[in-house]
């Protein structure tokens, strides 16, 4: 097993306007499970590629064990990539399809098949050697999916969006064998999605990426609590935080009848006089006194647990929309009006307009 890092890591596609990797500074830990997650096109899959040697650097370095592997060939850098969906060929049995790795290397039938049969034991699919990857459920089409990354004994294996197109219901993917292998095995793994449910469920620690650069790395409660910056803010959660851009004026900026107070160093540390307050769905009520948001909802979508409902507001001439998850009390209808105030003890988030980042707490 190995430790990884990414060392002002860079990719420039040519005629590309801007760096699809663009100095990534990431530091993974022998072990772990880091989970990659961003919008498509933040560089999350060409920096595994990276990794494994499939796409070359342009500036920084990449090591694994804390040996440089830039100028390392694919197949001599102990890494092992797994690509969307699975990747299992439909055609062949599972225990072809674990075999594959070791088939292309020539190894010899004698020593794969004993490799394979340990794989599969280990990762609880030995039953099912013999069937076609249709014929089993998603748990072992994952679990082989993962004994095929390691039958050559990786130091690391990247798994590119091996969920997405799978089939997998959402409501299960926290229940993935593929991290539970991967604590069993101590493999050194990193997972890229696009999905922040998957990186909530299954990340020892996440990584957020946008435009190519590094938004924030931490334990997932860590970036979901205290997001460093408007990007992250967005992307985790479902629904997102809401954001809604205001005028800072004497130290207070006003959302609706809500007066948002500002300590001497978030002023100080505005770049212009502008700021945008985040508050997640849930840290927002609907029934709220006169000095709370004036709306009107817009959309009332029934999630079967709760309401989500959408809610339309001004705030400084400027049309916000704000979802709020609505959970006691009457259930507005489309067109009422509403007044909405944010629930004791809840988090307001506030980040600089212009730069993008969170202020001081």
């Amino acid at each position: 097993m190995a430790d990884v890092r990414f060392l002002d890591a860079t990719r420039v596609f040519h005629g590309a306007w801007r760096p699809a990797v663009d100095g990534v500074d990431i530091d993974v830990r022998d072990g772990e499970l880091l989970v990659l997650t961003g919008p498509s096109g933040s560089g999350k899959s060409t920096l595994l590629r990276m990794l494994a040697g499939l796409e070359p650097l342009d500036r920084g370095s990449v090591l694994i064990g804390g040996k440089d592997v830039g100028r390392t060939a694919p197949d001599k850098r102990g890494v092992s990539m797994i690509f969307q969906g699975f990747a299992l060929f439909p055609h062949q049995t599972i225990r072809e399809n674990i075999a594959l790795p070791l088939t292309m290397r020539k190894s010899s039938a004698k020593s794969a098949a004993a490799r394979v049969q340990q794989v599969a034991e280990l990762c609880g699919v030995a039953d099912h050697l013999n069937s076609k990857p249709d014929a089993v459920g998603y748990d072992v089409r994952q679990r082989t999916t993962m004994a095929r990354a390691i039958v050559r004994r990786p130091d690391v294996v990247c798994l590119d969006e091996p969920l997405a197109g799978s089939g997998v219901p959402l409501m299960m993917r926290g229940r993935s064998p593929i991290a539970a292998l991967q604590r069993e095995l101590g493999i050194t793994t990193l997972y890229a999605t696009c999905s922040s449910v998957d990186a909530w469920s299954i990340a020892d620690r996440i990584a957020v990426l946008d435009s190519g650069r590094v938004q924030q790395v931490g334990a997932p409660a860590e970036v979901f609590s205290k997001p460093a910056t408007i990007a992250v803010a967005q992307f985790l959660g479902e629904p997102g935080m809401n954001l809604v851009t205001a005028l800072a004026e004497e130290g207070v900026a006003r959302l609706g009848g809500l007066a948002v107070g500002l300590t001497p160093p978030q002023a100080s540390a505005l770049t212009g006089n502008r700021l945008v307050i985040g508050v997640r769905p849930e840290d927002l009520s609907i029934g709220a006194e006169s000095d709370g948001i004036r709306a009107t909802a817009v959309l009332v979508r029934d999630t079967g647990r709760d309401y989500l409902v959408t809610a339309r507001t001004v705030v400084d001439g400027e049309e916000s929309d704000l979802v709020v998850r609505h959970t006691n009390g009457p259930v507005p209808v489309k067109g009422e009006s509403v007044v909405l105030g944010v629930r004791a003890g809840a988090t307001l988030h506030l980040f600089d307009a212009g730069s993008g980042a969170r202020l001081p707490d």
